[in-house]
């Protein structure tokens, strides 16, 4: 199928599923990220960005975080980017982790963590303290990225494990205190911006990464401990891969509950991508 002809299928498909949302104008806008820094090499940064007149803005959201300096026309041009000591994320990616709300004590699993965003945030919200953080993905290049990326940021002692997720549980000895999973999706706005993606794409990949989500999410429910929690996202934009998983695995595990509402992000008029929330917590055996 024609490029021209997959992007008009994907519109007219997402437009009848969310039709308050003008799909086109939502997924092809390129909102501003935010730059998560390395807390160790703050000095430095705050000394590299006054020499050359940038501002620093905290990102009153989120510990160690600064908003993108609108001196800067891309992130890739600030001082410390080649670095390796910042990183550049839409704020939405930061939800998880606030859901998660790591401690210095937990036991943390990243279960799919490549290319890194999310398990900087993690340190960074911890920051001066370092949890016990456990990182997966099941991508060898990718983990080799997320690898690089924690040794320049600071943090080259964090473990990165190269396995499917469905295997963790009967590879770790651990458990865990909390758990993030920021789940294999249907990505429509990275989609929707590839050429690649976009002329491939079909309807039936929903149904696809449904099932796949489903499995990833049963899989690590042996690696919580009880009173743990599980936070699970995603950047798609279907129930099939949000709200229904979650329902699902309520309705299949008794021994879960749902530890705060269901967070959904699909304002046009935000500076947010897409993203959805979830946290369930283990009972108390």
């Amino acid at each position: 199928m024609s490029l021209s002809k997959n992007k008009a299928e994907f519109v007219a498909f997402y437009a009848s599923r969310f039709p308050n949302l003008e799909i086109e104008s939502y997924l092809s806008r390129k909102n501003t990220p935010v730059l998560l820094f390395s807390p160790q090499h703050e000095t430095e940064l705050r000394l590299m960005f006054s020499r050359e007149k940038l501002s620093w803005t905290p990102y009153r959201v989120f510990p160690h975080t600064i908003e993108r300096p609108p001196e800067a026309p891309t992130a890739d041009s600030l001082p410390g980017f080649r670095e390796g000591w910042l990183y550049s994320l839409n704020p939405s990616s930061l939800l998880p982790v606030l859901a998660l709300d790591p401690q210095p004590e937990d036991a943390i699993l990243d279960a799919s963590a490549a290319p890194g965003g999310k398990t900087l945030a993690i340190l960074n919200f911890t920051y001066p303290a370092t949890p016990v953080l456990v990182t997966n993905d099941v991508s060898a290049q990718r983990c080799k990225q997320l690898a690089a990326t924690l040794k320049h940021f600071g943090y080259p002692e964090i473990p990165v494990l190269h396995q499917p997720v469905q295997t963790l549980s009967t590879t770790l000895k651990a458990r865990f205190d909390k758990i993030l999973l920021d789940a294999p999706c249907s990505g429509e706005k990275h989609v929707f911006n590839s050429k690649r993606f976009l002329k491939i794409w079909s309807p039936r990949n929903i149904t696809k990464m449904a099932t796949l989500q489903q499995t990833l999410l049963e899989s690590l429910l042996p690696l919580l401990k009880p009173r743990g929690v599980l936070v699970y996202s995603t950047c798609a934009l279907t129930r099939e891969e949000n709200e229904e998983q979650i329902t699902s695995l309520l309705r299949k595990y008794a021994d879960l509950r749902l530890e705060s509402p269901m967070r959904r992000v699909n304002d046009p008029n935000s500076n947010y991508d897409p993203m959805f929330v979830a946290t369930v917590a283990k009972k108390q055996a």
